[in-house]
């Protein structure tokens, strides 16, 4: 028993470690002044790459527009998903291996080759440089995201609390706001977070589909990072992580606190 609690802790320590190395190096890359090699640390400390970051023209208008764009993919995944998944998860026609091939498909195919081919289209319908268009095409990236968790909460649910309601004259709207929602309100969660931070942090869509007229944070970061800024570069990832995770706590206020019905 003991060397089992034991493995726990190193485990749990190991997986820290994993996840804090690198936003630990980030926070030190964010202020360094000088770190050359072979210095193990840098040889000088500043604030200049945060001064710089928020001197940026476009930098509130790219933290107001991504959170824009995710937040409103996020509610249209979310809705497009919920009934959609639910069709799938208890239709007797198609086997549950079709069902995965069909919501990983646009995960599956090249994106360059579906953002380039969508711009086509976009440009003949007057979306290229709208939010529509970007949040148009953030959707079509994230929705499997959504629709596979859902998938497999609805799979866990089962029809018996809806069938359960329908037998006590229950309309199907009363179903599922006492019982459904409150016992898929973790799925809806975790969906929501997961598509939030995958629309945060697109580039190319957010690039060809956007035209450059809508900047967004990625769209800031990654040309520091190629070229080699690493100090500008972990300055906006720092608050690219900041964001995603204020996004996400914001996904479960809301939909965690929405409590109707009965609690697990």
């Amino acid at each position: 028993m003991l060397t089992s609690t034991r493995k726990s802790y190193l485990l749990l320590l190991f997986s820290a470690v994993l996840v804090l190395l690198p936003i630990v190096l980030l926070v030190i890359w964010s202020v360094s002044d000088h770190w050359m090699y072979p210095a193990i640390l840098p040889q000088g400390l500043t604030l200049k790459a945060f001064s710089q970051m928020l001197r940026e023209p476009n930098f509130w208008p790219a933290v107001i527009n991504s959170f824009v764009i995710a937040i409103i993919t996020t509610l249209i995944s979310i809705c497009i998903a919920l009934p959609a998944a639910r069709y799938f998860a208890f239709q007797k026609k198609l086997s549950h291996g079709f069902i995965e091939i069909i919501i990983y498909l646009p995960l599956i195919l090249p994106a360059i080759a579906i953002i380039t081919s969508s711009q086509v289209l976009f440009l003949q319908l007057h979306l290229t440089g709208t939010f529509i268009g970007i949040v148009l095409i953030h959707t079509y990236l994230c929705l499997p995201y959504a629709m596979q968790i859902l998938l497999e909460s609805y799979r866990q649910l089962g029809e018996g609390y809806h069938l359960t309601g329908q037998t006590l004259g229950a309309k199907p709207w009363v179903i599922f706001w006492q019982v459904t929602w409150p016992l898929l309100r973790p799925g809806v969660i975790a969906s929501g977070s997961l598509v939030f931070i995958v629309s945060f942090s697109q580039y190319l869509p957010t690039f060809f589909i956007g035209g450059g007229k809508i900047v967004t944070l990625p769209l800031l970061l990654l040309p520091y990072a190629n070229n080699g800024r690493f100090s500008l570069a972990s300055s906006y990832s720092l608050v690219f992580l900041v964001c995603t995770m204020l996004g996400v706590y914001l996904l479960k206020l809301v939909i965690g606190g929405i409590h109707r019905g009965t609690k697990r």
